[in-house]
């Protein structure tokens, strides 16, 4: 059963990969256009070869010198010469050029249709090219030769077949011409065979391949009558010759070394990001936009592999890094890209994609053969890694734009680790408006846009108002409100919210102390940054405003996260143990979203917990979520903790979590988040009528709400922040 299923799956993987590798092509175009290639050279090999075969003096003096030529040129053939090209590939280019061209200028051109032909059929055979390509090949090799000797013939005056040619001064100008022939000849054939195999412009790959050999393949033309007047002054002229292209062939191996240097990852062998730009680049064009088969880019980043330098060393990570390079290249097509950008990050490059569920069959793929384990340093390792992907197929498609998508996706991908995520438009955060919002973020503290806003939570057992909520509320002069949601993700990667914890913290206890002393019996819950949980002066600097605002420390409670205490948890456990130490109350917000460890509930010792309202809003209509929020409160009552309910929007829902016995609620049914100045008279009102005569009710935010105005008039308080904190 098992091995019926890994056949299938081979199988799979077999489909998949031709559908990903497949191009437009013109078979029948192809088809007819070797046949011509190949037909009509071997009938031209055929009649010439008749015709100098009785003409020839085979046996002769001067035939040596032919002779030699064949030799240079089969040896030539099957030493290639590596040409680096400006878009990171190379091309081949043989030193045979230089004696083929110096047999077709001096005869016999029998002579060299023969013996290019089988240097051609030897080379392809050796190394493994299909039938088609080799045949495609000596015709196209035979066809160059034949062109090249007629255009010598009709310029010179010399007969095409049939004798041998002694080069005169006079035929210089013929010589360099039919080398030219050569050259158009022999790149364009090429180029409209690739051109139809591939759907591209055969004149933009002729421009492309002059471009890059017309200097290289221009020396090595020019010296064919340079060899064939050599030759025929003296045999032992021949030899000198080899200098020169043996400097041209290590000039051509160093120029590919660097090439090859500057465009691959010196620890992996793979592309490097400057190589994959140049594909994804050209892919990109080859593709258009929205026009034809698409472009994926794929990031790759292993989860965890800072562990493996850290534990094993850095030896070691290399050879981890080496091994997930060879994994994913035996995974993916011959045809697929795959690069090192980086460290630990890979990119993907798949072109001609038809459909993206291959793609993400693919990444899938990618992901499995990964998570085999593998040893290094004597350890066995289960690499896991997350992966982005991205597809082309819009107007604005751009390998920069794939590549920033990819980005998103692996940035979304790496949330839930070993993950394959595609790029979509709702999941991108990073807009034009957004990176507006982070500019403006430092300035909007001096220009007063920030606003503290208070949401009531209601006893429900008494039905009494016993605290509220303070929250963050952002007033932008050009956007307008901006949702907490978007400004302070923000502000955490860029560090400001330390200081805009701070300065809530400090408004809050100004706003409920002068609420208390008003007569209302307040306690206030403040949310606080995971940055400031790993400063271990936070516990003196908030023990310096309660005594300030005249607080008791029992009504300030400190609203964190799992996550938040996640981000350094041996300080943070630390700092709110401080907390304690001074009678400040700790509440766990969100409970059941995070890591709801129950061992961290037994360490961390809460006084609260916050059932997250994802929950509460489906309690109704969602039995799994109404079992949560019962097991919920039954686990916070069993430890003695308290529970509070958020995002209670109706009647029937605040009933239910009564009769669960849900402590406090909380939410838009009792009453929507206010500014300071709305706050007391809504408080009054509560306090005579009951919360319900006023419950729902949204107060407009008094002029001159913001948050240092509303806080900052006593002056102490803001003195006080400024002369202790450190």
């Amino acid at each position: 059963m098992s091995d019926g299923r890994a056949a299938a799956d081979l199988a799979t993987d077999a489909d998949d990969d031709a559908l990903l590798t497949s191009a437009p092509t013109h078979g029948r175009a192809i088809a007819i256009y070797t046949a011509a290639i190949v037909v009509a050279p071997m009938l031209l090999w055929a009649a010439v070869t008749a015709t100098e075969l009785t003409r020839i003096p085979w046996g002769s003096w001067e035939m040596v010198s032919r002779y030699l030529f064949a030799v240079l040129l089969l040896v030539g053939e099957l030493r290639p010469l590596l040409l680096a090209r400006s878009d990171g590939e190379t091309d081949g280019i043989t030193v045979s050029t230089t004696f083929a061209m110096a047999l077709v200028l001096v005869g016999p051109l029998s002579l060299a249709l023969l013996v290019q032909g089988v240097a051609v059929v030897a080379d392809d055979v050796w190394k493994g090219r299909p039938a088609r390509k080799i045949v495609f090949n000596l015709g196209q090799y035979l066809l160059t030769l034949a062109v090249a000797r007629a255009v010598f013939s009709a310029l010179s005056g010399h007969p095409f077949a049939g004798g041998l040619t002694q080069l005169a001064p006079r035929d210089l100008a013929a010589a360099l011409v039919a080398g030219l022939a050569f050259f158009v000849v022999n790149n364009g054939a090429v180029a409209i065979v690739v051109a139809l195999d591939h759907g591209q412009s055969a004149v933009e790959n002729l421009r492309t391949d002059i471009r890059e050999q017309v200097l290289t393949s221009g020396i090595l033309i020019g010296l064919a009558p340079v060899a064939a007047v050599a030759a025929d002054f003296s045999l032992w002229m021949l030899p000198l010759l080899v200098l020169p292209l043996v400097g041209v062939g290590h000039h051509a191996w160093i120029a590919a070394l660097r090439q090859h240097e500057a465009l691959h990852d010196g620890l992996t062998g793979l592309p490097n990001r400057a190589l994959f730009r140049l594909r994804a680049d050209r892919a990109v064009a080859q593709a258009g936009a929205g026009r034809g088969p698409m472009v994926a880019v794929m990031l790759l980043d292993l989860d965890h592999f800072k562990e493996v330098n850290d534990t094993l060393g850095h030896h070691a990570g290399d050879r981890l890094l080496r091994m997930v390079a060879e994994r994913v290249t035996a995974a993916v097509p011959e045809s697929v890209t795959v690069a090192r950008l980086g460290g630990d990050e890979f990119a993907i490059l798949v072109g001609s994609v038809t459909d993206p569920s291959l793609v993400i069959r693919l990444a899938d793929r990618i992901a499995a053969r990964l998570r085999e384990p593998l040893v290094t340093e004597g350890v066995r390792l289960a690499v896991q890694a997350s992966i982005g992907i991205a597809l082309s197929g819009d107007h604005d498609a751009s390998t920069d734009t794939l590549l920033q998508r990819a980005d998103i996706a692996l940035y979304r991908a790496k949330t839930n680790r070993g993950e394959a995520q595609v790029y979509r438009p709702e999941i991108d955060q990073h807009t034009v408006q957004r990176l507006s919002l982070l500019g403006d973020l430092h300035s909007a503290a001096d220009n007063q846009e920030f606003e503290m806003v208070y949401q009531p939570q209601v006893d429900s057992a008494t039905g009494r108002v016993v605290s509220v909520e303070a929250l963050t509320r952002w007033n932008h002069p050009s956007h307008g409100v901006v949702s907490p949601d978007v400004f302070i993700p923000l502000a955490e990667n860029t560090g400001l919210i330390r200081a805009m914890s701070r300065t809530a913290i400090e408004v809050a206890l100004a706003t409920v102390g002068t609420l208390r002393a008003a007569g209302h019996d307040l306690s206030i819950a403040v949310n606080v940054s995971a940055r400031l949980l790993s400063d271990l002066q936070m516990p003196t600097w908030i023990a310096g405003l309660l005594m300030d605002s005249g607080v008791p420390s029992s009504q300030l409670t400190i609203e964190v996260t799992e996550s938040s205490i996640m981000a350094d948890p041996a300080r943070a456990t630390q700092v709110l143990a401080d907390m304690r130490d001074l009678g400040v109350r700790l509440s766990i917000d969100d409970f059941g979203t995070g890591y709801s460890s129950l061992s961290y509930l037994r360490r961390l010792q809460p006084d609260e917990l916050k059932v997250d309202r994802s929950f509460v809003t489906q309690m109704l209509s969602d039995e799994n979520s109404a079992v949560i929020v019962r097991s919920t409160i039954d686990l916070g009552h069993s430890l003695g903790l308290s529970l509070v309910a958020e995002g209670v929007e109706d009647e029937r829902t605040f009933e239910a979590l009564e009769q669960y016995g849900c402590d406090r609620i909380q939410g838009f049914h009792v009453a929507r988040p206010m500014s300071a100045a709305a706050l007391e008279p809504w408080l009054e009102r509560a306090a005579a009528q009951g919360w319900r005569a006023c419950a729902g009710l949204t107060a407009a935010a008094a002029p001159g709400g913001s948050l240092l105005a509303e806080a900052l008039p006593r002056g102490a308080v803001g003195e006080r922040k400024r002369a202790t904190w450190s």
